[in-house]
Formats: structure tokens, C-alpha cells, sequence
């Protein structure tokens, strides 16, 4: 296998972890919204609301990540 398709294959791994993350964080946060919305505010909103704030960071990092290898591609041909 080449370096550009395996600079291709990460790539598109990093988009379906990028994928994953976004529908954690729609489910999540819907679910948040339901509870604050219901006012039943227990601690399973506490940790859900720290677990939305770590899936936005993992899918900030991963689209860093994206961005970085993507540059990096144009440089491998």
C-alpha cells in the first residue's frame, strides 16, 4: 500500500470517527434538552452535560486532525 492511500485511508477514518462523535453529540444533547426542558434535572444531566463537552472537544481535535492530514496529502504526490 502507498503512502497517499494510506494517507487516504486515515483520512477517511477520521470522518467516520467525526461522524460518530456528531451523532453522540445530536443524541446527547437532544436528550439534555429533553430533561432541562422537563425540569428533572438529576445527575444524569450533570454527566451528560460533561460528556457533550468531551465529544465536542474529541471532534474539535479530530477535525484538526483532518485538516492537518489533508495539508499533508498535497504535499505526498
Amino acid at each position: 500500500m502507498g503512502k497517499i492511500d494510506r494517507a487516504k485511508d486515515f483520512i477517511n477514518n477520521i470522518r467516520l470517527y467525526m461522524t460518530m462523535c456528531l451523532a453522540l453529540i445530536i443524541s446527547i444533547g437532544s436528550g439534555i434538552s429533553k430533561m432541562y426542558v422537563a425540569h428533572s434535572l438529576s445527575y444524569i444531566f450533570f454527566i451528560g452535560n460533561i460528556l457533550l463537552v468531551l465529544l465536542l472537544l474529541i471532534f474539535i481535535f479530530l477535525a484538526k486532525k483532518l485538516h492537518q492530514k489533508t495539508d499533508e496529502l498535497k504535499d505526498i504526490e
